[in-house]
């Protein structure tokens, strides 16, 4: 979820998965490219959980990937498929993963959760919160950042200023707190995208040292320690393919 790479990060994870030899459903529970969608593996869409589910092991059968939704939806996309559709389909042992795209964001770099996101399951052990360094140095308004107005009146910022290294890791700690709110049980994990040269890694780099500075208090337990802190980090070039864990000052919390 979040903004600045989903769906790419969510297509390589799934062909990784596959390629170590697991079974993948991949999904969304709010709306995606029906194209995007049916590039990852054979899609399965259904109106039924129980021909869904028959559609899909069926899929699954014949490969090792395969894409779920409703039906067709407007503008070239899915209609997305309720949480609690989600969970029964992880219950029904049909894959090993279920991947989900659990939030939309326009194909911004950065976001704010609307209040009726994120749509994520209920059984999720691991939320990818993603976002785009290409969003520091860009006014913070409609044309760069998903929900501007929302994101400046939560972190009290004005509308239209720059979003500054310090604004983008305020954004994603609003969205780290958030999640550890509804979801308390999984891990989250935060991916840094668009380290795309030397000048966008180092920027990265200090990003995630800000972000994860509170990690190093070792002496109570991690969700305690700050609920605004990913539990990892990744610094990450999708375009490129180049994928960097960046260790907390205190060790990693998982």
């Amino acid at each position: 979820m979040g903004a600045g790479g989903k769906t790419s990060a969510l297509r390589i994870l799934a062909g990784e998965l596959t390629a170590a030899g697991a079974r993948v459903i991949v999904a969304t529970t709010t709306a995606m490219l029906l194209r995007e969608l049916a590039a990852v593996g054979p899609l399965v869409m259904a109106d039924s959980d129980a021909v869904l589910v028959a559609g899909l092991s069926e899929a699954l059968d014949r490969g090792r990937v395969a894409g779920a939704a409703r039906a067709p939806g407007a503008d070239g996309k899915v209609v997305g498929l309720p949480p609690a559709t989600i969970d029964r389909l992880w219950e029904s042992d049909l894959a090993d993963y279920v991947i989900v795209e659990a939030d939309g964001s326009r194909g911004m770099p950065l976001k704010a959760f609307g209040p009726h996101e994120p749509q994520v399951p209920g059984a999720t052990s691991t939320i990818i919160v993603v976002a785009g360094l290409d969003a520091i140095g860009k006014p913070l308004t409609p044309a760069h950042v998903h929900r501007a107005y929302l994101l400046a009146a939560e972190l009290e910022v004005p509308l239209g200023g720059e979003v500054t290294p310090r604004t983008f890791v305020s954004a994603l700690r609003e969205q780290v707190r958030g999640l550890r709110q509804g979801w308390p049980a999984a891990r989250i994990v935060a991916l840094l995208n668009k380290a795309d040269g030397d000048d966008e890694e180092a920027l990265g780099l200090g990003v995630a040292g800000e972000l994860l500075a509170s990690a190093s208090d070792t002496d109570r337990p991690p969700l305690a320690a700050d609920r605004t802190c990913p539990d990892a980090l990744i610094l990450a070039s999708l375009r490129r393919g180049y994928f960097a864990r960046v260790p907390a000052a205190g060790g990693d919390r998982w």
